[in-house]
C-alpha cells in the first residue's frame, strides 16, 4: 500500500517537472503569462487523479476490498510526498532554473489590474497575494506545501469514501 502510494506521488512528480519544462520552453511562466495562468493549473488536476488512481490500485490489489482507513492511508502517502517533491521542486524553478518568474508574473497581474482600472489599494493588495503566492519567500514554500497537502488529503478522503469496499 505505502509502495505504491509513494511510486505513484513520483510518477505525477516526474510529470509535473516536464509539463513545468515545457511551460518555460514555451514562455508560460515568463513571457505569456496570459496562457500561463491556465496551463499552470494542469497538474494539479493531474495530482487529484493520481491521488484516486493509486486508491483504485490498492483497492485492485485487495482484491477489490478496501476499507475507508486504507484508502485515506494511500491518498494521504501520496499527497504528502508529492507536496514535498513538489514544493521542493517549485522551489528550485523559481528561485534558480527561472528567478525572472515572480517579477514577470507581477508585472502581468499588475497591467492586468491597471487596464480594469483598479484602485492603487486594489492594486496594492492583489499584488501582495500573488507575491505571496508566487515564491521567493520560506512562508510562500510552506502555505504552498500546505495547500497541495490539504487538497490532496481532500481528494483522499472524498476518494476513500467512495471506493470503500467491504469483504463479502
Amino acid at each position: 500500500m505505502k509502495a505504491i502510494a509513494i511510486k505513484y506521488a513520483f510518477i505525477v512528480f516526474i510529470i509535473m517537472i516536464v509539463w513545468t519544462l515545457i511551460e518555460h520552453v514555451l514562455g508560460y511562466n515568463t513571457t505569456n503569462h496570459e496562457i500561463g495562468e491556465y496551463t499552470r493549473s494542469v497538474t494539479a488536476f493531474i495530482y487529484w487523479a493520481f491521488v484516486v488512481l493509486a486508491i483504485l490500485r490498492v483497492r485492485k490489489q485487495q482484491g477489490y476490498n478496501l476499507t475507508f482507513v486504507q484508502g485515506l492511508k494511500t491518498g494521504a502517502i501520496t499527497a504528502l510526498v508529492y507536496s514535498i517533491l513538489a514544493t521542493g521542486w517549485f522551489a528550485l524553478y523559481a528561485e534558480v532554473i527561472n528567478p525572472q518568474y515572480q517579477p514577470t508574473l507581477m508585472a502581468y497581474e499588475r497591467g492586468k489590474l491597471e487596464a480594469t482600472h483598479t484602485t492603487p489599494e486594489q492594486i496594492a493588495d492583489k499584488l501582495k497575494q500573488v507575491e505571496m503566492q508566487s515564491g521567493g519567500s520560506l512562508t510562500s514554500y510552506l502555505l504552498l506545501f500546505c495547500f497541495m497537502f490539504f487538497f490532496g488529503f481532500a481528494i483522499a478522503v472524498i476518494a476513500s469514501l467512495i471506493l470503500k469496499r467491504k469483504s463479502q
